[in-house]
C-alpha cells in the first residue's frame, strides 16, 4: 500500500471513530459505521459509502490540492448549512479540515427533459433565495488568473487565456445580484431521488452570477427558464464557464498534489 493510500484510510478510520460526533438529527445511530465500498467517478475527491444498520452515509475525503482547485471548504460548509432547510442537498452530518460526512442519496442521474427542467428550475430558485450576506461576490476575473498563475506560461494558449479573461472582466462589469451558484451544476451532480431533487459536490459554490448554472447545465438552450440578462453577457458568461473548465483540467493535471 502506498503512502497516500495509507494516509486516505487513517483519515477514513478517524473519520468513523469520531461516529459519536456526527449530528444526525432523527436518524440514530447506535454505533459506529462500517466501510461497505468507494464511490467511483469523483474528478477531485475520495468518497466512501459507510453503514451501520440501516443507516447510510457518505465520507469524503477531501482533496490536498483543493486550495490550488479554487476550492473554499469553509465557504463550502457555510453554503451547505444554509441550505439545509431547502431538502434540496444532502443532509450535512460532520466536517472537519480533512473530510465531510452526509446523507447517502440514492436515485438517477438527471437527464434532460421538460419535466426535469422545470424540477430542476424551482430548486434553483429555492437556493438562490437564501441569503448569505457575508459572502463576498465572485469576482470572475480574480478566479480565473488564480488558475492561470498556477501554470507555466507554455501551458496555456495566450490568445485563449485573453479571451476568458476578457469575457470574466465583461461579467464581474456587468450589472447583477449574486446568489448562491453550485458553478459544478453537471447531470451527475443532480440525482432524482424519492424526496425530489438531490443537488451534490457544492465545493466549488460561491455568491456567483444567477444565470450561470443554468448555462452550465442547458448550455445556449435557456428557453425554459425566466432570465432576463441580454444575449452578449449570456455568451460571456458561456465562455467564463468553459474557461473555467479547462483552467481546472491544466492545474489538475500539472500542479503537483500536496501528501495528505
Amino acid at each position: 500500500m502506498s503512502n497516500s493510500q495509507q494516509n486516505i484510510q487513517q483519515i477514513l478510520q478517524k473519520a468513523l471513530s469520531s461516529w459519536r460526533d456526527w449530528q444526525t438529527g432523527e436518524l440514530v445511530l447506535k454505533r459506529q459505521p462500517e466501510v461497505l465500498h468507494e464511490l467511483l467517478g469523483g474528478k477531485t475527491n475520495r468518497s466512501f459509502l459507510v453503514a451501520s444498520g440501516s443507516f447510510k452515509a457518505v465520507v469524503r475525503i477531501n482533496a490536498a490540492n483543493s486550495q490550488s482547485l479554487g476550492i473554499d471548504r469553509n465557504r463550502e460548509l457555510k453554503i451547505l448549512q444554509l441550505l439545509q432547510p431547502t431538502g434540496t442537498v444532502p443532509m450535512l452530518f460532520f466536517s472537519d479540515e480533512q473530510v465531510m460526512v452526509s446523507s447517502y442519496c440514492q436515485g438517477q442521474h438527471w437527464v434532460d427533459s421538460a419535466e426535469n427542467r422545470s424540477n430542476l428550475n424551482t430548486a434553483l430558485a429555492k437556493i438562490q433565495a437564501i441569503a448569505v450576506p457575508d459572502l463576498a461576490k465572485r469576482n470572475y476575473v480574480d478566479y480565473c488568473t488564480a488558475y492561470i498563475n498556477q501554470l507555466d506560461q507554455h501551458l496555456v494558449d495566450q490568445p485563449l487565456v485573453e479571451k476568458i479573461l476578457s469575457a470574466a472582466s465583461a461579467v464581474d462589469k456587468s450589472d447583477w445580484t449574486a446568489v448562491v451558484c453550485h458553478h459544478d451544476l453537471v447531470p451527475e451532480n443532480i440525482l432524482i431521488t424519492a424526496e425530489g431533487l438531490k443537488l451534490l459536490d457544492w465545493e466549488y459554490a460561491a455568491m456567483g452570477h444567477p444565470t450561470l448554472d443554468y448555462i452550465r447545465l442547458y448550455k445556449s438552450d435557456l428557453r425554459s427558464t425566466n432570465l432576463a440578462y441580454d444575449r452578449n453577457i449570456i455568451e460571456q458568461l458561456a465562455t467564463v464557464q468553459d474557461g473555467m473548465d479547462d483552467l481546472w483540467s491544466l492545474v489538475q493535471e500539472v500542479v503537483q498534489v500536496p501528501q495528505q
